[in-house]
């Protein structure tokens, strides 16, 4: 099959990404060619390192972007003659859309994440609205990363059979409960006669996130948690002085240290306020480590709560405080975290997320 990808995210192939997004659109593409495959990409970057990358460099995000997009798209497309075009991010869902109409092939847009954000300000519900407004034009197919997003789409009309759930994948053997990489020596350090459990929180850094919450949360248990802050953000001077010695900042860690990570860590504390399917579930899980999460989005569809993890309602620290409190004195952490891992070694591989690209893809183009 002939197919290709657009994205806004720059995109390499040689050395390592953090960004989920990132990740999922490289190991797809290099997947799949594996298996024989002609998919090629367009994507906004000023490094491409591949030849079948066809990557641009816009002055602007907006209007002039989308544009040469377009005309990228379509120059790629002439040539390659695809047999379907995937757009992964929201500013090139209408080039790619255009793009497919013009060259007869269909169009799928990937959604990974909420329709239905917080939204703090007017600029946030432009946003949100434009989002939904490029999601509700005329596209083939929707490859969704969990139900949750599939519920979201067909709530505002679009039609279960232009629904599919590709899910996220983790490489499960990579993240392991022993992984072969080690802490570097300046985070070692920071770990070094540490009391207590240690909590891991994985991302950025931003009140969306729910680490206000956790910051709450951490006062309020009787247990006295460490965190390990793995990320950065905006919020992240203010996250400290509220977590105070009861926080571990270790900043943006190299991707291929994570394993060590989650290895060093009790269990993951996800308190988003909003997800789709957060990778970080999939990578601690794999790494057979339990996870206290709040209830949004997709993440229901990976921790199972009681068996893999417990879940709490989100912006409820009082709430979350007492989960924290109950994985670490009524429940059994470790075996929930080998039930984790079972889960994701079941469902969440890339060669299962291979499985299901190629058969979605099939029946898009065959429809």
């Amino acid at each position: 099959m002939r197919i290709l990808f657009v994205t806004e995210e720059p995109i390499r192939f040689s050395g390592t990404m953090v960004r989920g997004g990132q990740i999922h659109v490289k190991n797809v593409i290099a997947g799949l060619r594996e298996r024989g495959h002609n998919v090629h990409l367009v994507d906004w970057n000023s490094e491409p390192d591949r030849q079948f990358q066809h990557s641009l460099t816009p002055r602007c995000r907006f209007i002039e972007g989308p544009f040469r997009t377009l005309r990228r798209v379509l120059n790629v497309g002439k040539t390659l003659d695809p047999d379907v075009i995937v757009s992964k991010t929201r500013k090139v869902y209408l080039p790619g859309l255009v793009a497919a109409r013009v060259l007869g092939v269909p169009h799928i847009v990937h959604v990974g994440s909420s329709l239905d954000p917080p939204t703090g300000g007017f600029i946030d519900r432009i946003d949100s609205g434009s989002f939904v407004a490029r999601l509700r034009a005329p596209h083939d197919a929707y490859f969704v990363v969990c139900d949750a997003l599939g519920d979201e789409l067909r709530a505002r009309g679009i039609n279960s059979e232009r629904i599919y759930d590709v899910r996220n994948a983790v490489d499960a053997t990579r993240f392991v409960p022993e992984p072969d990489v080690s802490l570097s020596n300046s985070i070692r350090r920071q770990l070094e006669d540490v009391e207590g459990p240690l909590l891991g929180f994985v991302g950025g850094l931003t009140d969306y996130k729910g680490v206000f919450d956790l910051a709450n949360a951490v006062e309020q248990t009787d247990m006295d948690p460490i965190v390990v802050v793995a990320g950065n953000g905006p919020a992240r001077d203010r996250f400290e002085r509220e977590l105070g010695e009861r926080g571990i900042f270790l900043g943006s860690v190299d991707y291929e240290l994570m394993p060590a990570v989650y290895a060093a860590i009790d269990a993951l504390v996800l308190p988003s306020h909003t997800e789709g399917l957060p990778r970080v579930l999939l990578e601690a899980g794999a790494a057979g480590r339990p996870v206290v999460a709040t209830t949004v989005g997709g993440v229901p569809e990976v921790v199972s709560d009681g068996e893999t993890g417990l879940l709490c309602p989100p912006r409820d620290p009082s709430r979350l405080a007492s989960v924290i409190t109950e994985l670490f004195t009524e429940r059994q952490p470790v075996e929930m975290g080998r039930r984790a891992r079972k889960l994701i070694v079941d469902e969440y591989t890339w060669d299962a997320q291979y499985d299901r690209y190629e058969s979605f893809l099939t029946d898009v183009v065959s429809r």
